[in-house]
């Protein structure tokens, strides 16, 4: 299937991606990995008239731990998390779902910010 028609930006920062999301706002779909958004856009579930690609801008996949818990960056693949030693040493189960996720393919490219962002179920 083929998807509706759509601008396309690829923000090499945050600040201009927040500017895009806010300049679109309604209409503008926020693309990570593809694996939750791509699919709903080739069904027309999704018909977003612009899509803002945060997969250029720099600092956005990381697993920082602190004394307040861990922070996942939004474009921190499940695979990463899967075989982060933070994750496998002190969250142990988050690092078990991960490495559970769909296929090596999900795994490998499909982000948790994605799946927030479109409530996708992972699995």
């Amino acid at each position: 299937m083929v998807t509706s028609n759509f601008d396309y930006f690829a923000p090499t920062s945050v600040d201009e991606a927040t500017s895009l999301l806010s300049r679109y706002r309604g209409e503008a779909k926020v693309l990570a990995g593809g694996h939750s958004l791509i699919p709903m856009m080739k069904l027309r579930l999704a018909e977003p008239g612009v899509l803002v690609d945060i997969g250029q801008i720099e600092g956005l996949s990381y697993i920082n731990e602190s004394s307040d818990g861990v922070a996942i960056g939004s474009m921190t693949t499940y695979r990463e998390m899967a075989n982060s030693s933070v994750i496998q040493s002190n969250y142990p189960l988050l690092a078990d779902a991960s490495a559970k996720v769909a296929d090596l393919q999900v795994r490998n490219r499909g982000t948790i910010g994605g799946s927030l962002a479109h409530s996708d179920p992972a699995g």
